[in-house]
């Protein structure tokens, strides 16, 4: 799926009943002051009841925090989205009122998705180690990519607070070598959580090197990855969620929201 614009928040007037002989009286929504943006971690994708175009989902961790901090939240991630989608498509909507800008950015940059495909797929094959060379390369372009995101979220809210969110640790491979997985797809799933260490690294020191914020998250979802008996990951062959490799709705609340209200 490519990456798609994000829905303009619509903010709906509630009617209100007077007394007898009182007309109704417009009473508009409280002002936004939780703005997020980013990619389809942010969109909620994998929490359930996701939506076109975006694939938002109202169990996004967006929601949750919003609910907990009584916080009024526009959602506009998109999934597929990166920094220069984010920047394009997503920033020129943020309300004016927002106080608090989160999001998650820069696993679409640099290939996190070829690469799960490649190495799940065949750990040892070309494929795989070609998709993470390629990652890699990308990985050093990230820091100024994230730079400039930075800089426009500001220019365009000055006094809004910037936090970037982590990427979880998708596997436990204890758990899978217990379970008799094989040698190599264990292998697989220790570098492919280490390739997301490592993204994660760039992300935070790119972030709070240009005043913004950074909030890890993979010691929330530490125990919780595939395979685990309170899987907060939807792992490959799950039926009953197609969106491999998201947070489920757990996820997104014990997870990402936990680590939000932990930081922020």
């Amino acid at each position: 799926m490519t990456a798609r614009t994000g829905a303009a928040v619509l903010m709906s007037l509630g009617l209100i009943a007077g007394f007898a002989g009182v007309p109704a009286t417009a009473q508009s929504a409280p002002p936004v002051t939780l703005t997020v943006l980013g990619d389809s971690y942010s969109a909620g994708t994998g929490g359930g009841q996701e939506a076109l175009p975006c694939l938002q989902s109202p169990n996004s961790y967006g929601t949750d925090y919003a609910d907990a901090t009584g916080q009024a939240m526009a959602n506009l991630a998109c999934y597929g989205a990166t920094t220069g989608d984010v920047q394009a498509l997503q920033l020129p909507q943020i309300p004016a009122t927002t106080k608090l800008v989160t999001l998650t950015v820069g696993g679409n940059d640099i290939g996190t998705g070829d690469v799960s495909a490649a190495c799940v797929a065949a750990p040892q094959s070309a494929t795989c180690t070609a998709a993470l060379t390629a990652s890699l390369q990308k990985l050093t372009q990230l820091p100024q990519k994230i730079k400039a995101l930075v800089n426009a979220i500001k220019a365009k809210v000055p006094t809004a607070k910037i936090a970037f969110l982590g990427y979880p640790n998708l596997f436990e491979p204890n758990n899978m070598a217990q379970l008799g997985y094989p040698a190599e797809q264990v292998r697989a799933a220790r570098i492919m959580n280490g390739a997301t260490d490592l993204l994660n690294g760039v992300i935070a020191f790119s972030a709070l090197g240009n005043g913004a914020r950074f909030v890890p998250v993979a010691w929330a979802f530490a125990g919780h990855g595939i395979p685990s008996s309170t899987q907060w990951i939807v792992g490959p062959g799950d039926t009953s969620n197609p969106f491999v490799f998201h947070p489920t709705a757990a996820g997104y609340s014990n997870g990402y929201t936990r680590a939000m209200r932990a930081f922020l």
